[in-house]
């Protein structure tokens, strides 16, 4: 059995993975957190129910796809996300293990290098979930400008993140 502070520790060590999980099935990353943060409470209120750490993800997982699920149903009449065959073999197919933290130290010191105006393109695209159109219109930029730059930033940060993964073991 796990105690409070093991799944508090776990959780934290899985937001991303669980998080990133979430927004899968709900496609909308405020929903999964908000979701993750409901799994937290719950989960820190019951630790005795854990047996081991993957025992404590795989609910997490679940009672997270069904809460996310409840509220757009709540919200929406119904769910149009992943198909109830596709979200099972998600869940067990997702990867265990938290994504490295290499990967994210590189990323975030690669959007750090971005030019305002680039992470804005970003937060418009895919923070605020805004069309291309809709960004070319808040830009003031043509459409074809708005998939060229965002070419060009998604192609910068692959070179950016794999240079500093060659220069860090991972």
């Amino acid at each position: 059995m796990l105690t409070v502070e093991e799944v508090t520790a776990t959780l934290l060590a899985e937001r991303l993975p669980l998080t990133a999980y979430l927004a899968a099935v709900a496609r909308d990353f405020h929903l999964a957190e908000d979701v993750f943060q409901e799994v937290c409470v719950k989960a820190v209120g019951r630790p005795a129910e854990f047996e081991t750490r993957a025992h404590l993800i795989r609910w997490a997982r679940v009672v997270g796809k069904n809460r996310a699920v409840d509220v757009i149903r709540a919200r929406d009449g119904r769910y149009e996300g992943l198909s109830d065959e596709l979200l099972a073999t998600l869940a067990t197919d997702w990867p265990d293990q938290p994504f490295a933290p290499q990967l994210q130290d590189a990323l975030a010191q690669c959007l750090a290098r971005l030019t305002p105006n680039n992470r804005e393109l970003l937060r418009l695209r895919y923070f605020e979930r805004r069309t291309s159109a809709e960004v070319a219109r808040l830009m003031g930029r043509k459409l074809e400008s708005v998939y060229q730059a965002l070419a060009r930033v998604h192609k910068s940060l692959g070179d950016c993140v794999r240079s500093r993964l060659r220069q860090e073991p991972v």
